[in-house]
């Protein structure tokens, strides 16, 4: 092709026909320009399709961290409540005056157990690790789960180290020093002191499940809309 407009260039030029030939070049130029117009929009689309079919693999990976969180989530809401409904019933029973014996050797158990949980962040720590993050076109979705993680890894921690501080400092070490052992279940092991300590302790324990019961409940809220969004992004392009 390139030999052929030589040719047709020389053949105008040996004519003095250079009205024709300035036309011809410019026709020339033209085409040499679209040609590289298209092969830049060829070379976008590619670019374009190969991110799209990447931020869908993000996506999906994103939405198994999502479900692994979802699972963790529900059994710590399902604990908190047990744990709750545990201490109500030590509060009762530490307060009937006739009661010689509680009704499990594991009464107190509600008064150590320990909530954490460990969201999984290791596709969206790895979007933000390589610069990838801009993948995802849906601006929503990444405001979402940086508030998502956020709210997890400080607010709600926050209210988990004071728990368990309160839970390992405090509580722990007294209820150690019951006598015969704090899983005796003779509600007369208990002194005085003891009885008020944990009446206190579990006034102070309710309080603190019941905000991090509310912590995960809104998590849980927010884990499962930023999974709807996602599957809003995902199932329109699905081949």
């Amino acid at each position: 092709m390139p030999t052929l407009f030589r040719k047709i260039r020389k053949v105008l030029l040996s004519q003095n026909r250079f009205t024709k030939y300035l036309l011809y070049a410019i026709g020339e130029i033209v085409l040499v320009v679209i040609g590289i117009l298209l092969a830049l929009q060829i070379n976008t689309w590619n670019q374009e399709t190969s991110n799209r079919k990447e931020e869908r693999f993000y996506l999906k990976k994103l939405q198994v961290n999502l479900v692994q969180d979802t699972v963790h989530l529900s059994a710590r809401t399902r604990q908190l409540n047990y744990t709750l409904d545990s201490l109500n019933s030590l509060e009762a029973q530490l307060l009937d005056q006739n009661l010689k014996e509680f009704k499990s050797e594991n009464m107190f158990a509600g008064l150590i157990t320990l909530f954490r949980i460990q969201p999984q962040t290791s596709t969206f720590d790895n979007l933000i690790s390589t610069g990838k993050l801009e993948l995802i076109s849906n601006q929503s979705i990444i405001d979402s789960l940086f508030n998502y993680y956020n709210d997890i890894n400080n607010y709600t921690n926050q209210q988990l180290a004071a728990d368990e501080t309160y839970t390992r400092q405090t509580i722990g070490p007294r209820l150690m020093g019951i006598k015969g052992g704090m899983f005796n279940g003779l509600k007369s092991s208990l002194s005085k002191e003891d009885e008020i300590f944990i009446l206190n302790a579990i006034e102070l324990r309710k309080l603190l499940i019941n905000g991090i019961y509310q912590s995960y409940l809104t998590s849980l809220h927010r884990n499962k809309n930023i999974y709807k969004m996602i599957a809003s992004e995902i199932e329109p392009n699905i081949e």
